[in-house]
């Protein structure tokens, strides 16, 4: 069944959709607003009564982005008996994301600023910095049951994570042969280096 779109908040959210596939498949410099309108089945005045300019348009398709890959984190995560088996449900969970959702990849990767890039690294470690006291305190149960080393830093420990998920971007966007046959299972092997290096020194 074919989307409606009747009011104004709903043919915004058809714009916006329609400039996601647009500057996915072709960069910022290469989808036009003529693309845009076409794809969205209207025309390019129709598009300048909600954003003034291309660009306005793309960074409301970048704040959906972000916001979408961002919020997927902690969806529907099952409860974590530690800290490696959190790290490794987040991984997942973002990776799964990133494949169901790969025109957000090729966007992050393809039409996004580095000043913007920047931004969704900072977006990330925000909703991590939210569940700081769940991180922190499975890797104290960790250090507390020897699984963890106890010199290790929450902060650093976190900002490892938030390159990983990154990478992660990076790999979907350029459709990796070597991560798209796996799927979600990827994650796991990609974590396991991450998380025996976390375990204490001999």
């Amino acid at each position: 069944m074919a989307r409606k779109y009747g009011t104004r908040g709903n043919r915004r959210q058809q714009i916006i959709e329609a400039a996601m596939k647009a500057f996915a498949a072709k960069n910022y410099d290469g989808a036009s607003v003529s693309d845009i309108a076409d794809a969205a089945g209207i025309t390019k005045r129709a598009i300048y009564r909600y954003f003034s300019t291309k660009r306005e348009l793309f960074y409301a398709v970048r704040n959906e982005v972000y916001a979408a890959i961002v919020n997927n984190l902690w969806s529907d995560l099952p409860p974590a008996k530690d800290f490696n088996e959190l790290a490794d449900a987040l991984m997942r969970n973002h990776l799964r994301f990133m494949l169901e959702n790969p025109e957000m990849a090729r966007i992050v990767v393809n039409t996004i600023s580095e000043a913007a890039t920047r931004e969704f690294q900072e977006n990330i470690e925000a909703l991590l910095d939210e569940r700081a006291e769940e991180i922190e305190g499975l890797m104290q149960s960790g250090i507390e049951e020897g699984t963890l080393d106890p010199e290790l830093d929450p902060t650093f420990v976190s900002w490892v994570l938030v390159q990983i998920f990154i990478f992660l971007v990076y790999m979907q966007a350029y459709e990796e042969d070597w991560l798209i046959p796996r799927g979600e299972e990827a994650a796991s092997v990609l974590m396991k280096p991450f998380l025996a290096s976390l375990a204490p020194r001999a």
